[in-house]
């Protein structure tokens, strides 16, 4: 989410353990007791003590400002642009550094995260803190002794994290009680990710037929390619295309698949190269490459040259996440178009092949994307788990995730006694979609610090979200619709996290196969006849069957029931 998935990101004090903020319906802010509880005075009560001097500063946050500065130097395995990263985390370093005296240092790349990881413990080079590390490369890590058991610490440090994470917080402790990473982007918020995606304006100007079924989706975006065969800049257009950050298992939701498996009545999983739903969707893709609609450059596109095509009105149709139409065609256009109305825009749709019970686009998993990680090159693991404790609370969630608030540019305003309110005019610009997402990024971040906060509903008032764009949906003519057509496409996915452990034999083989449909899948839709499409699918499916395929759906289905069992 442009605000929203992006996803991201860390503090703490040495005069009382960890920044606590008070929920926004109190009258003052909480802080800590030396021991680590939450202590019961307001910031006003302790600086009413009578040796003044010796009471600490507590910011409007509820934090406890140290007197020596904090540095969290951390790597985020997040794949994106430095530079960008760069310029949207200035003002939240600054912020940060002058009002909690914490100095964040963030490393980012534009490479594969994972491929990262594995070179930097290859290499013995890496910092003190983590972000974005999925459950088998901490296993990987944990087993090489570089990871720092939290749990310690969160028992002293962490009382916002043990309260925020409540009853789920046992689920991410080992058999031994040990805690290895605190989980990002947890809980459930029930709006869509996926989607397939409609230039609005093209077509009610052909009438807005129906589109149910792929085959309805495939005729229209054809048709529409023939109405506008050319950008307003002459270039080709094409019905769809793809960038680096679409997810197969995903886009094949809409023939019924679960995160790229079909289930049966007995819970056992099938991956979709042994399905014919699989092969299905690869035949349906390739059509569109067959026949001239798709773009050639799908499976190289990098985001911001895929950006750059949707801006340019080349990219009629796409199926992948619902903020990329939006970020890259209108938000785009009504600040460069002449003319613009705010009928020329994408609109989410869902698609549902006609065999399929349900079209599953977007999965949650309630535990979270990933985790955020202390290693042994941390001197200080304390501050950093006083900092985590202070993000995952409903008040840091909101900075880190809305930004700076009173501003001039700010999204929401932070008054006495940890009341807040959202600025009504930015709320306004998002409805009328004005709304400024690259200025309002200097402000907030765009999520570039998220550590640990939830994806959820914030505990305070069960009501605001961390993305600042999905508080007011019931309010957006847009995301209402969106949200109304794709309801039904929004699934709890919490039992299918699987952990491939390092002392696993099927690790190597899972990654094997998922590097093979890496280059399988492209392959095979970009094959100049449909024979030659089915050739790939069959050959990419025997090699995955070779490298051991069954196995990988015995050892997920067998952890899939497991997990079943214990969410009862």
């Amino acid at each position: 989410m442009k605000l929203r998935k992006s996803t991201a990101l860390v503090l703490g004090s040495v005069l009382l353990t960890g920044g606590l903020l008070a929920d926004c319906s109190s009258s003052g802010n909480n802080a800590s007791d030396k021991s680590g509880n939450s202590g019961t005075n307001t910031a006003n009560e302790q600086q009413g003590k009578t040796d003044t001097a010796a009471a600490p500063k507590v910011n409007e946050f509820g934090w406890t400002v140290p007197d020596k500065t904090i540095t969290v130097d951390y790597f985020t395995a997040d794949k994106d642009n430095p530079d960008k990263v760069a310029k949207k985390f200035a003002a939240l370093h600054d912020y940060f550094l002058k009002n909690f005296n914490v100095d964040i240092k963030k490393t980012q790349y534009d490479v594969d995260g994972k491929e990262k990881l594995n070179l930097m413990l290859a290499s013995n080079d890496y910092p003190g803190v983590i972000s974005a590390i999925d459950s088998d490369t901490i296993d990987k890590w944990r087993t090489q002794d570089k990871l720092v058991d939290l749990a310690p610490l969160v028992d002293k440090y962490g009382p916002n994290i043990k309260k925020e994470l409540g009853a789920k917080y046992n689920s991410y402790l080992d058999k031994d009680g040990k805690l290895w990473g605190i989980p990002r982007g947890w809980g459930y918020l029930p709006i869509p990710d996926y989607s397939a995606h409609i230039r609005w304006d093209w077509y009610q100007e052909m009438g807005s037929p129906k589109i149910e079924t792929p085959d309805d989706y495939y005729n229209v975006l054809k048709q529409m390619v023939a109405a506008h065969p050319k950008s307003a800049q002459g270039q080709k257009t094409y019905a769809i295309s793809w960038n680096e950050q679409v997810s197969v298992n995903n886009i094949l939701g809409i023939w019924g698949l679960k995160d790229g498996y079909k289930e049966d009545a007995d819970h056992n999983l099938t991956h979709w190269l042994n399905t014919s739903e699989g092969l299905e969707a690869v035949k349906y893709y390739n059509r569109f490459y067959r026949e001239g609609l798709m773009d050639p450059d799908s499976f190289l596109n990098k985001y911001d040259d895929w950006k750059l095509k949707f801006s340019n009105e080349q990219i009629i149709g796409h199926i992948g996440p619902w903020w990329q139409s939006w970020n890259a065609g209108h938000e785009v256009w009504k600040t460069t178009m002449k003319g613009w109305t705010d009928n020329q825009r994408y609109v989410q749709i869902a698609l549902k092949a006609p065999n399929a019970e349900t079209a599953y686009l977007s999965p949650k998993d309630t535990t979270g994307w990933n985790y955020t990680v202390i290693t042994d090159k941390e001197a200080h693991p304390e501050d950093i788990i006083k900092f985590l404790d202070f993000e995952i609370s409903p008040m840091g969630t909101r900075l880190t995730g809305w930004g700076i608030p009173n501003l001039p540019d700010s999204l929401w305003t932070l008054g006495t006694g940890g009341k807040w309110s959202f600025v009504e005019a930015q709320k306004q610009k998002l409805f009328a979609g004005t709304f400024d997402y690259d200025k309002a990024d200097e402000v907030t971040g765009q999520n570039q610090l998220w550590l640990d906060h939830p994806q959820g509903l914030m505990s305070d008032d069960n009501k605001s979200t961390a993305w600042y764009d999905q508080n007011f949906n019931d309010e957006d003519k847009w995301k209402a619709l969106m949200n109304a057509n794709l309801m039904d496409t929004i699934y709890d996915n919490t039992a299918r996290r699987i952990v491939f452990t390092a002392d696993n034999p099927l690790t190597i083989v899972n990654q094997q196969i998922e590097d093979l449909i890496k280059t399988g899948f492209a392959k095979a839709v970009m094959s100049k006849t449909e024979e030659a499409a089915v050739q790939a699918f069959n050959d990419m499916r025997d090699k995955a069957l070779k490298l051991g395929l069954k196995d990988i759906e015995t050892f997920r289905t067998g952890a899939y029931k497991d997990n079943l069992a214990k969410l009862k």
